[in-house]
C-alpha cells in the first residue's frame, strides 16, 4: 500500500520538526551560519531535488547575503550579485523548482527601498534567515511531498524567514 504522510501529518508536527532540526543543524555547528547552510544545501542536493551545481551557486548566494549583512559589507553590490546569479539560474537549461525558491528566498531577504531623497537602498537583515529557513522547509517538505513539497516548504520557510527578519530588525 503506498501512502504520503504529508496526508496525516499537521503543521504543529512541521512546526516542531523543523525547529528540532534547526536547533540540531545550529548545535552542531556552533553558529558557523556559512556551515549550517551547506549541510542543508547538501541534504537537497543528497535528496536529489537539487543538483550539486545548485548547491554551489545557492552557497554563494547565501554568502553573499551573510557578507552584506556583516558590518562593513556592501549590501547594494550583493543584491545586485545575488541577482545576476538568481537571473543565471532561472534561465538555465532545466533548473530545480527548489533550487528557485530558496534563491528567491534569498533574494527576498534584500530589502530595496527609497530614502527621502529619492535615493534607493539596500538593506538585509545582520543575519537574514530567509535562505537558511527555505531550505530547511526545501528539505522538510521534500521529504513529505518530493519536489512540489519541497517548493511549498522552501516557500513557506522563506517567508518565516523574512518575518524573523523583519522582527529582528535590520542594522
Amino acid at each position: 500500500m503506498e501512502t504520503n504522510p504529508s496526508l496525516i501529518v499537521g503543521l504543529p508536527d512541521l512546526m516542531h520538526a523543523a525547529r528540532a532540526e534547526a536547533g540540531r543543524v545550529m548545535a552542531e555547528h556552533e553558529g558557523d551560519f556559512v556551515a549550517e547552510h551547506q549541510i542543508v544545501l547538501a541534504r537537497l542536493s543528497a535528496a536529489e531535488v537539487i543538483t550539486d551545481e545548485e548547491a554551489e551557486t545557492l552557497l554563494q548566494i547565501y554568502k553573499l547575503g551573510y557578507e552584506a549583512g556583516e558590518p562593513k559589507g556592501d549590501p547594494q553590490r550583493a543584491y545586485f550579485a545575488t541577482r545576476e546569479l538568481y537571473s543565471k539560474m532561472l534561465t538555465s537549461r532545466k533548473p530545480s523548482p527548489v533550487a528557485l525558491v530558496v534563491a528567491s528566498a534569498a533574494l527576498g531577504s534584500f530589502e530595496v527601498s527609497v530614502d527621502t531623497e529619492g535615493t534607493p537602498t539596500v538593506s538585509i537583515a545582520r543575519v537574514s534567515y530567509g535562505s537558511s529557513l527555505a531550505g530547511i522547509g526545501a528539505g522538510l517538505g521534500t521529504l513529505l511531498g518530493g519536489v512540489p513539497g519541497g517548493v511549498l516548504g522552501g516557500a513557506i520557510g522563506g517567508l518565516i524567514g523574512g518575518i524573523v527578519d523583519d522582527k529582528k530588525g535590520k542594522p
